[in-house]
């Protein structure tokens, strides 16, 4: 979050409502139809409000990827967290543990079409503003490691191990869900949870032995 306003309820009430006019602007106008005063006319405020809370519109943006992607990271620990609960009620095998730990995954995961061209437009945002480019970058990079030690521990539960870096892994599963997402958009104009589940069911034998590990 921003260091350029203080704390107070008043201005925490103030950053939330700015900061959901910019998520609706941008998915709605894209992010070259992003602007201070389309921000502050869409929350209810004016140019003053708006400055007397952010330094500039990329100190805003910042903090709305940064809110975007805790709560993509928040989502994953509770679909951790369903997958951990349903094993142990039920006391899977590993392959119908991993079976349904990937529909856990893909109904808790699935945006809807606003998150996919948001999470696109901060995108194209970061690459056309430098101001925001290290944000970007930063909650992203912070978020891809939160993930990972997340499965890592996951499957680790299972007795299993993960085949690639921590840096392909991500890599590939965000992939998946983003572009996976978009082409799903594009392709049927919605996500279709079974093609989802198959694909990602699919995708798991690349980065992990599904053979139990020795002990």
């Amino acid at each position: 979050m921003s260091d350029h306003a203080t704390t107070t309820p008043r201005r925490a009430a103030t950053r939330a409502r700015l900061l959901a006019a910019a998520k609706d602007v941008i998915a709605d106008r894209g992010a070259g139809g992003a602007t201070v005063e389309g921000i502050a006319e869409r929350a209810g405020f004016t140019r003053g409000a708006f400055y007397s809370n952010y330094a500039s519109l990329d100190e805003l943006i910042v903090d709305v990827i940064r809110e975007v992607v805790e709560t993509r990271l928040a989502q994953v620990r509770v679909a951790a967290t369903q997958f951990a609960q349903h094993r142990e009620a039920d006391g899977l095998t590993i392959h119908a543990a991993l079976e349904g730990g990937v529909r856990d995954f893909v109904h808790l995961l699935q945006p809807p079409m606003q998150e996919v061209l948001l999470q696109s437009e901060l995108r194209l945002y970061a690459l056309r503003h430098e101001g925001a480019r290290a944000g970007y970058v930063a909650a992203v990079r912070e978020t891809m490691t939160g993930v990972y030690e997340i499965l890592e521990t996951l499957f680790a539960s299972l007795g299993v191990q993960i085949r690639a870096s921590p840096e392909i892994t991500m890599d590939i599963l965000m992939g998946f869900f983003d572009q996976g997402s978009v082409m799903s958009y594009l392709e049927l104009g919605r996500v279709d949870p079974d093609v989802q589940v198959d694909r990602l069911g699919r995708l798991l034998d690349v980065i992990i032995d599904r053979s139990p590990s020795p002990g």
